[in-house]
This record gives C-alpha cells, structure tokens and sequence, in this order.
C-alpha cells in the first residue's frame, strides 16, 4: 500500500503527513513534488532511458535525503539508483517513483510509503490507475484561512528559524495575490472534487481535524488500513505562518482556528475569495462573511494581477519542467 496525501498548499496536507508518519508502519516523505517538478513532459507511463531514469531516482534521493532546499546534486546517489535500477528491463516513470518511494522506505526500516506533495491533486488519476492499493487523502481548508496563511508564508523563513532561503521567501511574497490564490483554490477542489465518491479516496477537512483529532485520525487510519495510535497525534508545533516554530511543544494546536477574521485579512479580499468560491464553500459548509469590499483596493487587485502573475511565473521557472502544464493546472 502507498498513501498519498494531497490538497491545495497551506491546508494541513504537513501536518496530516507528520501525524502518519508517526506510525510503526508509516514512513513519510518530504514533499518531493515528483509529478509537477521531476517528471519529464513525455509523461507519466513512458519508459525513460536507462540514465534518465537513473537521474530521477539521485535526484528524488537528494530530495528525500538534503530536504526540497537542500542540494540536488543527484551524482552523490547514482551509485545507489544504478544498483536499484539495474534490472536489465525498461522501466516508466511510474515504475522509477514506485521503486524509489518503496526502498527508501523499507531504507527507513518501515513499509508503507507516505507520499505528500500538495501538488499531486492534479495527478489523482495516475496515482489510482499506476499503483494497486494506493490511498489518496485529500485536505481541504476553508479558502479565507489558506488565503490568510499564503499572505504570510513569506515569514516562515523567520519563523522556522532561517532554515528557509530568502530566494523561497521572495517567491513566497510575490505569488500571493487574493485572486489568484482563490482561483488556485477553486481549481484545486474542482480537480479534487472529481473523486468524492472514489472508495480509495478519503477528504478531510483541515477544520475537523484540529477540533477533533483523534476522531479523525481514526478515520484516516480505517481508510488506510492501518491500526489507530494515541502516539500519531504527537506532532511537533510548526509550520505556521504567523507564529514560530516549537518543536518542543507536541500535539494538535487549534488556537488559530478562525484567525482570518480577525484582521489578517482585508474585508476586500475577503468578499474576493467568497465571490470566485461562493458554491465551493457552500458546498463544503464554509459560511460566507458578510463584508463591505473597498472599490479603490478592489480596482487595484484587478489592475496589478497580470503583473503579479508574470513575476510570478517569472520566479516559479526553475521549478518548471513544462510551463505549458503548469498553467494550464494553476
């Protein structure tokens, strides 16, 4: 069995991550970003060639091993792919991110892989079709709440202490936007929402999980076949975008649950991100604020979005092996 745990970014997706991996059996990922960032643009069932596919196994394994930031330098592990590679028989994409996501795991003396990349919710349908017994955890959050956190995601470098580069920090400010970062939003649950009935396929609300979490981990753990521990829910106090990293303090912090009502956000954004999610809220039972938006602050967001979004663009290149297909995703 493989876990995949997926949604749009800043809506629990590290979390629930953190709180699997916590299990005997659970060993989780870094987000390796395979499918947006790794995979080349021939495609997910092609067969590479051999040193190709040897690339990609180093690469995920610096990943894995440096961190996202950390070096990629793959040639530090093209003796150990070339050993779990070497087979003698072609192998797709698919089959090189099964390998590499079964032996680091079983590397880590554990034996179910727990994969989670926000932006794989694009790529649900490869995940079912390629690999027997995969389960997909999908979270959602209230969009004003994500809107609220990617505001403020350019002060995790402070906040984490520095572990995050200031190009990160950069990138992090210029992509916030409020009408792109509820557009993304919508797209993200719209792709999703596809697989509501999918047995394979577990939503979780970001909401329920930290009110209730041992309910939900229940459930979480049911869908993925694995017995429920009171240790899961000991998960490190990080990852915010508003208070400092604690490492030292362990469990489920739900102080910050309604945190975007209490003006950290504009009331423009707010009525931005209701109109362009309107029937997605009401559909996951997220009830709109009543606001009165700003009509110069209004004009201004519709005025600066296309150069928002071209320097955006313009600082997401080197993540990109096909621009084409992350526009069309985002």
């Amino acid at each position: 069995m493989k876990i995949f745990i997926t949604g749009n970014s800043r809506s629990g997706t590290t979390m629930m991550s953190r709180i699997l991996g916590n299990h005997k059996e659970v060993f989780s990922f870094q987000e390796l970003h395979f499918f947006d960032e790794q995979l080349p643009r021939e495609g997910f069932n092609n067969t590479p060639r051999k040193e190709e596919a040897v690339k990609l196994f180093a690469t995920l394994c610096a990943i894995q091993r440096h961190g996202y930031f950390g070096s990629r330098d793959y040639t530090l592990f093209r003796d150990e792919a070339l050993f779990t590679l070497n087979t003698g028989v072609p192998v797709k994409y698919s089959e090189v991110f099964e390998k590499f996501l079964v032996t680091e795991t079983a590397r880590n003396h554990k034996s179910i892989p727990c994969e989670q990349t926000p932006q794989t919710v694009y790529f649900i349908d490869q995940v079912l079709n390629s690999y027997e017994y995969a389960k997909v955890i999908v979270m959602v959050r209230d969009p004003r709440a994500v809107m609220l956190s990617q505001k403020y995601k350019w002060k995790r470098r402070k906040l984490s202490g520095g572990q995050i580069p200031l190009r990160e920090s950069i990138r992090a400010y210029i992509n916030y936007h409020p009408i792109a970062i509820s557009k993304i939003w919508n797209r993200v649950m719209q792709t999703a929402s596809e697989y509501k009935k999918h047995p394979s396929v577990l939503f979780v609300k970001y909401e329920d999980l930290i009110q209730n979490p041992k309910m939900i981990i229940e459930k979480v753990c049911k869908h993925c076949g694995i017995n429920f521990e009171e240790s899961l829910l000991n998960v490190p106090v990080v990852g915010s975008s508003s208070n400092p990293d604690n490492i030292t303090k362990q469990g489920i912090d739900n102080s910050r649950l309604q945190e975007w009502e209490n003006g950290g956000l504009n009331n423009t954004e707010i009525q931005i991100c209701q109109q362009i999610n309107g029937s997605l809220m009401d559909y996951w039972g997220y009830n709109p604020k009543s606001v009165k938006s700003n009509m110069f602050l209004s004009t201004w967001y519709d005025v600066s979005l296309p150069f928002r979004l071209g320097l955006a663009l313009l600082f997401n290149l080197k993540r990109l092996k096909n621009i084409g297909k992350f526009v069309k995703q985002k």
